[in-house]
């Protein structure tokens, strides 16, 4: 999120993983938009302009950062459980950006105990 701030407080646009310098853990996909580990796969999940590599930050959220467990993990079911979007501050401050962490819906009682303070994550 620190890289995507910068970025955001430098170009007032969401940029995708290539252009801000993140790469996920594990090994890097042929793209460079995600990683494969062990037990996930990491993945930049937003809808950019294909030139720019960039969003428009504004008041619709995206998804720049998901994990999805590759097996099931306890009582947390393998799949998409673990996203960070952003959008625009409700500041209304050009190139201030927040961030939501959040654990998928469906599962929060089976995958909030492996990371119980994911939702606090940039906050």
């Amino acid at each position: 999120m620190k890289l995507q701030q910068a970025y955001i407080s430098e170009a007032v646009a969401v940029g995708n993983w290539v252009i801000i310098g993140y790469s996920g853990p594990g090994t890097a996909n042929a793209n460079k938009l995600g990683s494969s580990a062990t037990n996930f796969t990491y993945s930049d999940d937003g809808s950019y302009n294909g030139t720019t590599n960039t969003a428009a930050l504004g008041a619709t959220a995206i998804n720049g950062w998901s994990a999805t467990n590759k097996a099931n993990l306890n009582d947390c079911p393998a799949g998409k459980n673990w996203t960070v979007s952003v959008k625009a501050s409700e500041s209304g401050t050009a190139g201030e950006a927040a961030f939501t962490a959040a654990i998928a819906s469906a599962n929060t009682a089976g995958c909030t105990p492996l990371t119980p303070n994911f939702d606090k994550v940039g906050k």
